[in-house]
């Protein structure tokens, strides 16, 4: 644009001193190029928001429909439903697509339900991949997993998801009400619901004592909240949906021990199999049972006493804690 512009004055210079042209001539031709040239360049502008536009469509479309195999979904009883939430992994192995290293490795372990499972473990060891087998977001690589004792593969992608409160290790908020939040997880939520959820997920009392209470605005990703106080209701999210498979990935985090404790014991009440990811022993030790990877491997699977007397690992981990000379262990 501006090389055009250069030419029009060098060109116009040249005419006017030959007394072909005049000064209003060259400077009307220069707004006019100047028009053209704005046009052509937000013309570029709208080709390339369309461009962007599509990627990020065909990025979103591959987050929400997962690629299940035909014969899989084809598989899917529609008359069956999650009832109970027992959860049976059977000799289950996964490696994410394009890569060739193995993240779990024949991780065998039954869940019961309304047991409550915490899952322990070192950076990278697979704790969030195991969890994301269940949902179906990936596909394992080998092995069965059993939901209520049928193949996860006989429940429809909305039936299982239906079942399941998951809370990501990351809390996912959105730019809206704190009650639109709360009421993302389950479609056409009363307020009753929705005040009940956050009561048990305790941010209840927090949130009476914002500006405006329930409706106060919740910036994107919840930059105007506390990292406890996103995970909080995030986990409202999920209770409001009382699901039959609560799934909670590290994400009490950023709680202090008496309100976490007082959620953990506000989830006896949703009488639902409870999976928490967490690299706190405190709460572990709140657990049924624990268990412990390593590697994408399953190291050791009990109680916390039967990990302090079985496992060195678990042991370790105890100690770098509560210190050595644990009165417990071994």
């Amino acid at each position: 644009m501006n090389l055009s512009l250069i030419f029009i004055i060098w060109f116009g210079n040249v005419q006017s001193i030959a007394g072909q042209t005049s000064v209003g001539d060259i400077v009307a031709i220069v707004n006019y190029a100047m028009r053209v040239s704005m046009s052509i360049s937000m013309f570029t502008f709208i080709i390339l928001a369309f461009s962007r536009a599509k990627a990020s469509a065909h990025r979103i479309n591959h987050v929400l429909t997962v690629n299940v195999p035909s014969e899989a979904q084809n598989k899917a009883d529609l008359s069956i439903e999650v009832t109970k939430g027992k959860i049976t992994y059977n000799q289950v192995s996964f490696t994410y697509p394009a890569a060739n290293e193995r993240v779990l490795e024949d991780i065998s372990f039954t869940a019961d339900a309304g047991e409550k499972l915490a899952i322990i473990g070192a950076t990278g060891a697979g704790k969030t991949s195991l969890f994301q087998l269940i949902p179906r977001l990936y596909e394992s690589s080998g092995g069965s997993i059993f939901i209520d004792d049928r193949p996860i593969t006989d429940y429809t992608l909305d039936q299982l998801r239906g079942s399941i409160g998951y809370v990501p290790q990351t809390p996912l908020l959105f730019t809206g009400s704190v009650k639109e939040n709360i009421a993302w997880g389950k479609q056409h939520a009363s307020m009753e619901e929705i005040i009940q959820a956050a009561k048990d997920a305790q941010i209840h009392d927090t949130i009476m004592d914002l500006s405006e209470q329930y409706e106060t605005k919740v910036g994107q990703k919840g930059v105007n909240l506390s990292g406890g106080q996103k995970q909080r209701i995030s986990i409202a999210r999920a209770f409001i949906r009382r699901p039959k498979i609560l799934m909670l990935d590290d994400s009490t985090s950023a709680l202090d021990l008496a309100t976490e404790s007082r959620l953990l014991k506000a989830i006896q009440d949703y009488h639902c199999t409870t999976l928490i990811i967490t690299q706190k022993i405190a709460t572990a030790m709140t657990t049924d049972r624990i268990l412990l990877l390593d590697d994408g491997h399953i190291q050791a699977h009990g109680t916390h006493q039967e990990l302090l007397n079985q496992s060195d690992l678990y042991l370790r981990i105890v100690e770098s804690q509560f210190g050595k000379g644990y009165p417990h262990a071994k």
